[in-house]
């Protein structure tokens, strides 16, 4: 059981409402029942949320600038294996390989799958940290889970809940929230492009449903 491992795969992000400024990464076992939240910071969130969501960064975010870097030496990201320390902090190895030659080094849980997720790289755990830390995926309920397309940064929850109006883009075109959603981009203000890109993505889907 100690060595059997599980394959997860990232299903969203959300606002962790304990430890204010912080979000949680939510994976979920292949083929299984369970899911696995860890506590990550901002720039990791955002960094995982612009890949969740298909955004395009004028300038490479850290992440996929190290991703850029492994690939031009020819280092490939073999695998990511998620570990708990003993005072309950999750840290990764990190399977690197060129040619022949492979090596495990430590990481952030974190950063080690958002490089795993740009490399396209499988991410696993073991069963008995899945047994120990993680939840059944009934008992996360889907309001607390924002996933990818209907994920809504701190700020913006926040704000809709001090002044809804504010964030309504109702009355906005289709061209005018691609224009809106461009300019945010190129603002780097990734939190404000990803929320209309989920508006994008609510009326594409709505206009689907209606021609079936």
């Amino acid at each position: 059981m100690e060595n059997e491992l599980a394959r997860l795969r990232v299903v969203g992000i959300t606002y962790n409402q304990i430890e204010n400024g912080m979000y949680a990464m939510v994976l979920e076992e292949e083929g299984g029942n369970h899911r696995l939240p860890i506590i990550i910071g901002y720039n990791e969130a955002q960094s995982i949320e612009c890949l969740l969501q298909k955004i395009k960064t004028p300038r490479p975010l850290t992440h996929e600038f190290t991703s850029e870097i492994l690939t031009s030496f020819g280092i490939e990201i073999e695998s990511v294996v998620i570990k708990q320390l003993d005072n309950g902090i999750f840290t990764a190895d990190v399977v690197l390989k060129k040619g022949e030659e492979s090596k495990v080094l430590d990481a952030r849980s974190s950063d080690a799958i958002a490089l795993a997720m740009r490399a396209d790289a499988p991410i696993f755990t073991s069963r008995a940290l899945l047994d120990k830390s993680g939840i059944e995926r009934d008992a996360f309920a889907p309001r607390q889970l924002h996933a990818s397309r209907q994920s809504i940064p701190v700020k913006t929850a926040i704000e809709r809940v001090k002044n809804p109006a504010s964030y309504s883009y109702d009355n906005e075109s289709l061209e005018t929230l691609r224009r809106m959603m461009e300019k945010a981009v190129e603002e780097e203000d990734y939190e404000k492009a990803g929320e209309i890109k989920n508006e994008i993505d609510k009326r594409h889907n709505r206009a689907d449903k209606s021609h079936e």
